[in-house]
């Protein structure tokens, strides 16, 4: 997480004059901390983003509170000052996420809006209300996802990820969210029925790179020869080039494709069959435990009260 502390959970009433906000704003400028979270309003002294606030009159609902008296004391410039530099850190504090700007439903860029979106990004912005956390996306290619959160590029993978073991050796993961397998694609004028990957013998078959199906395709042979993609247009091409005879990623990302008109000339195969459902999960840096357990208590509540079947649902997944 981007921060060096938290907002400072207390809230303070300081009962004093627009004289004392004179000072407190002098003092803050001479220590370099940000004054523009200051603002003296009706007599009230507001720190953006926190729960501080300065008044000329004593609220009854302060009486849990710690209260300063009126007379401007050092003790209560000390306790101003520190709640301003612990807003000053924490405001610019947040949560960064990882998700590739082109694997619809699970993670887009939503052309309209210019931000990231998706069934994944919605479940991590309810996981972030829940749990008080604030949240931004960064659009991250799946292939450089866990370099990313292992060097501190961002703190959080929300992307369709397997936790697999070899990747649970890097980083760790949440509990599952949801899962799903691969589909495959084809040109209109392949007329060749493929019901499972067992179909794919003398086939030159491409697989998009950070999958978990490449593996499974090579190791048991399935196929004449693998081509990798980066780019799924690039493999969307090849196979309306007959360069390739089939194009396989996960099967909610193709029916998206599909959907919106990027594969023309070509169709999902509807009768196959996936070699195994995959299980997707959040990913964060290894040891970050603090943030895994917040995920999970959040993903826990989730499941309870129906809010994840139901952002799920939004995108016709799988619900695990």
């Amino acid at each position: 997480m981007r921060h060096a502390g938290d907002i400072a959970a207390a809230q303070y009433i300081f009962i004093a004059t627009p004289e004392l906000f004179t000072i407190l704003r002098f003092h803050c400028e001479s220590l370099s901390l940000p004054v523009e979270y200051l603002c003296l309003t009706g007599g009230q002294l507001h720190v953006k983003g926190a729960r501080l606030i300065m008044t000329t009159n004593k609220p009854s609902a302060a009486r849990n509170l710690p209260v300063c008296s009126a007379k401007f004391t050092r003790r209560a410039l000390i306790a101003v000052t520190l709640a301003i530099a612990s807003v000053g850190t924490a405001s610019a504090a947040q949560l960064v996420a990882g998700s590739p700007p082109s694997s619809a439903p699970t993670t887009y860029l939503d052309t309209k809006t210019g931000k990231i979106a998706g069934y994944m990004p919605d479940i991590a912005a309810e996981i972030a209300k829940r749990e008080g956390l604030t949240l931004e996306f960064q659009a991250v290619p799946f292939p450089a996802l866990i370099q990313s959160v292992i060097t501190g590029k961002i703190d959080m993978i929300v992307a369709g990820m397997t936790p697999t073991p070899k990747r649970a050796e890097v980083i760790d993961f949440s509990q599952v969210v949801t899962a799903f397998g691969e589909g495959i694609f084809v040109s209109d004028d392949n007329k060749k029925e493929y019901q499972s990957a067992k179909d794919f013998s003398n086939d030159v078959v491409g697989i998009m790179a950070g999958t978990d199906y490449s593996e499974a395709v090579m190791k048991n042979h399935y196929a004449k020869e693998v081509k990798i993609y980066d780019n799924p247009a690039d493999m969307a091409r090849d196979v309306s080039l007959h360069r390739i005879a089939l194009g396989m990623t996960d099967y909610p990302i193709l029916k998206a494709q599909e959907a919106a008109g990027a594969l023309k000339g070509m169709h999902v195969v509807s009768g196959y069959t996936p070699m195994k459902a995959f299980g997707v999960a959040f990913g964060v840096k290894k040891g970050n435990t603090e943030l895994l357990n917040k995920i999970n208590a959040a993903l826990d509540a989730m499941r309870a009260d129906g809010t994840l079947d139901a952002i799920l649902g939004r995108y016709g997944m799988v619900k695990k």
